[in-house]
């Protein structure tokens, strides 16, 4: 049985690195002349730690059919001992040498449960029975939910696990935009939903379960008799007087690493215009709060709420919602027992280097809301920020990168800043042929 082999060289310059997703791009083109695409299949791709000669679990992602050879290999570092790792290609029809170890099932329903390890981890909602997808439940390091339960009948319902807002997205200047952070109630033009439209890809493996989609931001249909304070017509009696405006296409990844007993879920958006201009959170007098809302939406578990048992810090030192709260920072870890007398789980947000305004305010909350804002500018202690204008003819884009790493106890046990570390700056690998 034939098998190709590279090296990979891990430099972590004397940093301590433990559980640290990896991706790196390889062409194993380059390095096989003799290797042809037809006997090549990404789940004939092992890695072994040369130290110890221990599989570690690795994943291939190919970037097209049209170039199999080409794509990402991804594995998680268990520490900085992991120095050498080799990484032996079998040709096509050799055993695969792992089984997966992260599954996706599509209940049918609307929703996809996501399992790793053989633990459930969480699922993503889905269906329209709600005004935006969202992942829920997400479960912790010690088997509970830590996001508020769905549905709710407390404060805000519109807070929904983990999910994709914004306050005010409109197509013409001066003029108010629509929600899409409250309800999306039926019949309300003012508002509007996040609808699912396919999922263009949905991987698995041993490393990461990778979900990819399609959704479009639209506007709610007038319906004739309905709008706020009003109660809907029965659905046979719909009337539309105007149709809603589609205002946004959005591409959305969702990624969740291997990292039990943690967990690390990564969501990069990419929003783009579907009419002329989209202006996101304009200047219109009298919709300061609606600037308050959005990109990202977190609702903690109620005892994990700082006005219960939970604790909110940021990555600049500072602590409870008074000294966070509007605050730029990195990241901001919102902690506590997830249930009373349980175990202290820590939920932390981390913002990329390239999102724009890093680092954003934070509109987090002790009644358990937890959002980076790149838009509010209306408090004395919130960024001076301004709307954000997006052009179709010029082919621009909002692109926003989060990552929510789910650990034990506090930031300090979490790690946190490590893992923000990790994530920005992460390991140099060098690939050699052998």
């Amino acid at each position: 049985m034939k098998i190709h082999r590279i090296l990979l060289t891990v430099k972590t310059e004397g940093r301590r690195c433990s559980l640290v997703p990896m991706s790196v791009e390889v062409d194993f083109g380059k390095f096989f002349k003799d290797l042809e695409r037809k006997q090549f299949h990404p789940l004939a791709v092992k890695m072994i730690d040369k130290a110890t000669g221990r599989e570690v679990p690795c994943q291939f992602s190919s970037s097209s059919d049209e170039e199999p050879l080409k794509g990402m290999l991804s594995w998680i570092l268990l520490n900085e001992a992991q120095r050498e790792l080799e990484v032996r290609v079998f040709e096509k029809g050799s055993s695969s040498p792992c089984s997966s170890e992260g599954r996706i099932h599509d209940r049918g329903d609307g929703q996809l449960e996501i399992y790793l390890g053989g633990e459930h981890i969480a699922n993503y909602v889905f269906n329209d029975a709600y005004e935006k997808p969202f992942l829920y439940p997400v479960i912790g390091p010690d088997g509970l939910c830590v996001l508020r339960r769905v549905p709710t009948f407390g404060d805000h319902p519109h807070h929904k696990g983990i999910s994709l807002n914004l306050g005010d997205v409109s197509g013409q200047r001066g003029r108010p935009g629509v929600d899409f952070w409250g309800l999306g109630t039926i019949g309300d033009p003012t508002q509007g939903r996040v609808i699912h439209q396919r999922f263009t890809s949905l991987e698995q493996g041993p490393v990461f379960i990778k979900i990819e989609e399609e959704n479009i931001w639209k506007q709610n249909d007038e319906i004739e008799g309905a709008g706020p304070g009003k109660a809907l017509p029965e659905r046979s009696r719909w009337k539309i007087k105007k149709e809603g405006k589609v205002l946004l296409n959005e591409t959305r990844t969702i990624t969740i690493w291997n990292v039990l007993p943690n967990r690390i879920i990564d969501i990069h958006t990419v929003m783009s215009p579907a009419v002329e201009e989209v202006i996101l959170s304009a200047d219109v007098e009298g919709r300061e709060r609606r600037k308050e809302n959005g990109p990202l939406l977190i609702r903690v578990a109620d005892n994990m709420r700082g006005s219960v048992e939970g604790m909110i810090v940021n990555s600049e030192g500072a602590r409870t919602e008074k000294n966070c709260w509007g605050r730029r920072a990195r990241w901001v870890d919102y902690y506590g027992p997830v249930v009373p007398n349980g175990p202290v789980n820590g939920i932390a947000v981390m913002d990329h280097p390239d999102n724009l305004r890093h680092p954003p305010g934070w509109h987090v909350r002790d009644y358990g809301l937890f959002s980076p804002n790149i838009f509010y500018d209306k408090k004395p202690e919130w960024p001076d920020q301004g709307p954000v204008y997006l052009s179709r003819a010029k082919g621009e884009k909002l692109e926003l990168r989060y990552r929510i790493y789910i650990h034990r106890g506090d930031e300090k046990d979490g790690e946190v800043e490590q893992k923000w570390q990790d994530w920005v700056n992460p390991p140099q690998v060098i690939i050699q042929g052998q």
